[in-house]
């Protein structure tokens, strides 16, 4: 796919054509894009929106999300009578250690369907996009995020229906709004997009290929250069565009054609690692474990549970901090139903084998008596554990479990935060050596 955003480089960059994609710069003069941030509001962004406040982006230690947020059209009647529209995104980063590249299209049936019947009398059209992510809860590492984001339109043919027809099916196919799932759109892409761009009649709005997209998070504007002087004092309100007008009031931008897009960063998933079964689906196999457990068949719980922990230690979908408070979360619990669970506890104890609880309290001590980082970490997985395998007797719902799990990673994620307890926070190689530690003990065990 590199020659595939070659051409993009060329389209966005707005650079001289030295390989025959001559035919996609005709439409695009020099200066056509205007491309800045958008000042959030006085008192910073919604509540509901953390990490879009120009919180800086910090390899190893964060995700980040690409949003869709609006989209307008000043000329929405000839867009839907005699043109059609087409939002293209083409992403590429590195995950672990692999280069994934993501293609995602707005189609023009969306973009109709979006405006409204309504939309070729109106004259104008707005499309406010709801959860729209062309990428979402992606680790984000130091080779930072490559992009190429446009806005175009193409005269009403069947040679244009077909061809745009074609990359929707591809992009579909391999792309869609995705969170570190491996994609590859293959140079499949290049001639069809190519062809659509060569053809007659092929209007680029606004494009922009900007190879260091991850600055810091917020909301950015793209539009054509000669916007520029009417997108001036920008200010997002209710995920409508909105500028300063001369009595100094905000009044909402309807006479230039833009998208807006959020780029948010978060510290860690949270709560959601376990409601997003679809891109993690580590919770299935926790249930597993939990169903053998609720049987008594200890050789089935531990097998289960061995799995759920093989599957999280190498995850290229988490970051370190994440993934130990994961490993130990979720060692906590069952260290918990195996107190409550009387047998298997008794069964436990006449075991060849170091159960899970003990042996990261030894491994904490002999990292602390040789001064590792990694002795922090396991200090808060040892005290969770500890904890745990003190815990009552009786068999909780699956309600109270879950309600417990997640407790415990909140309690987890807490205790690393920086400055917690009045200790600077682990660094994501000790949280990577601690994870493999308490991985190391998972798998030893045989209790």
């Amino acid at each position: 796919m590199a020659s595939l955003f070659g051409m993009l480089r060329k389209i966005g960059d707005l650079g001289t054509s030295a390989d025959g994609v001559g035919a996609l710069m005709a439409t695009v003069p020099t200066g056509r894009n205007y491309y800045a941030e958008i000042d959030p509001p006085p008192a910073g962004a919604a509540s509901g929106e953390p990490g879009l406040n120009g919180e800086a982006f910090i390899p190893g230690q964060c995700y980040f999300s690409v949003r869709m947020v609006e989209m307008r059209l000043t000329d929405a009647g000839n867009y839907i009578a005699a043109f059609l529209p087409l939002c293209a995104f083409f992403l590429r980063y590195t995950e672990a250690g692999a280069q994934r590249e993501i293609p995602y299209v707005v189609g023009y049936d969306a973009i109709q369907q979006a405006m409204g019947t309504a939309a070729p009398q109106s004259g104008a059209g707005r499309v406010v996009f709801r959860d729209v992510y062309i990428a979402r809860n992606v680790p984000y590492n130091s080779d930072g995020l490559e992009m190429f984001a446009a806005l175009c339109r193409f005269s009403d043919s069947s040679l244009t229906r077909g061809i745009l027809d074609f990359v929707a099916t591809t992009v579909s196919m391999f792309g869609g709004a995705v969170g570190g799932a491996v994609v590859k759109a293959g140079e499949g892409l290049l001639k069809p997009l190519s062809k659509l761009f060569g053809t007659d009649g092929v209007s680029i709005r606004f494009g922009i290929f900007d190879g260091l997209a991850l600055r810091r998070s917020g909301y950015r504007v793209l539009a054509g250069a000669d916007s520029q002087d009417r997108l001036q004092g920008l200010q997002l309100a209710d995920g409508v565009l909105h500028r300063h007008n001369g009595s100094g009031g905000l009044e909402p931008v309807n006479d230039v054609d833009y998208l807006v897009l959020a780029f948010e960063q978060r510290a860690t998933l949270g709560e959601d690692m376990f409601s997003a079964a679809a891109a993690l689906p580590f919770h299935r196999k926790w249930t597993e474990t939990t169903t053998a457990l609720l049987s008594d068949n200890a050789v089935a719980a531990r097998a289960a549970f061995q799995s759920l922990a093989v599957d999280i230690a190498g995850s290229p979908l988490l970051i370190e901090r994440d993934r130990f408070a994961l490993l130990a979360a979720y060692s906590s619990e069952r260290e918990k139903w195996k107190a409550r669970k009387k047998s298997l506890k008794s069964a436990g104890g006449d075991s060849k084998g170091q159960n899970i609880t003990s042996a990261v309290a030894d491994r904490q001590k002999a990292a602390a008596a040789r001064n590792s980082p990694v002795a922090q970490p396991l200090d808060a997985a040892r005290l969770l554990l500890a904890k745990s395998a003190a815990a009552g007797a009786g068999t909780p719902t699956a309600g109270q479990d879950d309600a417990s799990l997640t407790q415990a990673l909140s309690t987890l994620l807490d205790t690393l935060q920086p400055g917690a307890n009045g200790k600077p926070g682990a660094p994501p190689a000790a949280l990577s050596g601690a994870s493999r530690e308490i991985l190391s003990a998972i798998l030893g065990e045989s209790s």
